[in-house]
């Protein structure tokens, strides 16, 4: 996969299909891969554009901590990287909060936001407090204990559980120091829940039937944006377009397909 340098890092990045450009954002301690499904459906009509965060998988992972605001920055400025002007943008969970700051930094750029498994908030009580433990964790034992700790893996995908080989290779890329990076941008996230009727494109906010957070999040979005679809996965938890793939993508493609969005021509590929 190709790097782009951008704000000092090297970021791994993909580019598959042809048409409008949609940008796909992982969530936290994965990477670009978790959208292998999503993007082998989209490029049928859109140019789709995944890339590892800084901190994760296979881009460079510089001393933290980091914010979201950060990885907002990264996401312009590989746009500009490569071209693109305004995009469809999909982000999940920590790739959802940097969607949706990024839906407020830079709305001439968004055509359409679609937020999976999202959060307008840091995580407080409980789920803080579990970050703040999984990054001791981190630092003392290593990554393959977070890997195999129940406070890590009861949140992964069925798939993964049952078969976990491929996916614990994937996260021990990522290294303690990075992974507590990441954690920070998480523990340090802007309240943007007050600013959510600012966002003038059209949403789609999307949870799994069982994940709590994201889901009360998603209730909000349609109370308080002036465009916004809301819609609930069954049978899966926070990573619904990997434990629902078809449903998922039933979602994901009817809101493309209903809802106009300012679409641009692709851009190139430096």
């Amino acid at each position: 996969m190709p790097t782009a340098t951008v704000n000092g890092v090297h970021l791994n990045y993909r580019i598959e299909g042809e048409g409008p450009p949609i940008v796909l954002a992982h969530g936290f301690s994965t990477g670009h891969y978790v959208w292998d499904a999503t993007a082998s459906r989209l490029r049928e009509r859109f140019q789709v554009v995944r890339h590892d965060h800084r901190g994760h998988c296979d881009s460079s992972k510089p001393p933290g901590p980091y914010r979201i605001q950060d990885y907002v920055d990264d996401l312009a400025a590989l746009l500009n990287y490569l071209g693109l002007e305004r995009v469809d943008l999909v982000g999940h969970s920590m790739g959802g909060r940097t969607a949706l700051l990024f839906a407020l930094n830079h709305s001439d750029r968004l055509n359409r936001l679609l937020l999976v498994g999202a959060s307008g908030a840091a995580p407080e009580g409980a789920p803080g407090e579990r970050f703040e433990t999984l990054k001791k964790l981190a630092l003392e034992e290593g990554m393959a204990a977070v890997f195999e700790s129940d406070l890590f893996s009861f949140a992964l995908p069925e798939a993964w559980k049952k078969d976990p080989a491929g996916a614990r290779e994937r996260f021990l890329k990522n290294t303690p120091e990075g992974f507590c990076a990441a954690a920070d941008a998480v523990l340090t996230m802007p309240d943007l829940r007050g600013r959510l009727g600012e966002i003038d494109a059209p949403v789609w906010a999307c949870t799994g039937e069982t994940d709590a957070g994201p889901m009360a999040f998603n209730e909000l979005c349609e109370e308080s944006i002036a465009s916004c679809t809301r819609a609930v996965i069954s049978n899966c938890g926070h990573y619904p377009m990997l434990d629902a793939a078809e449903d998922f993508l039933a979602g994901l493609e009817g809101f493309l397909e209903s809802t106009p969005g300012g679409e641009s021509a692709p851009g190139g590929e430096n």
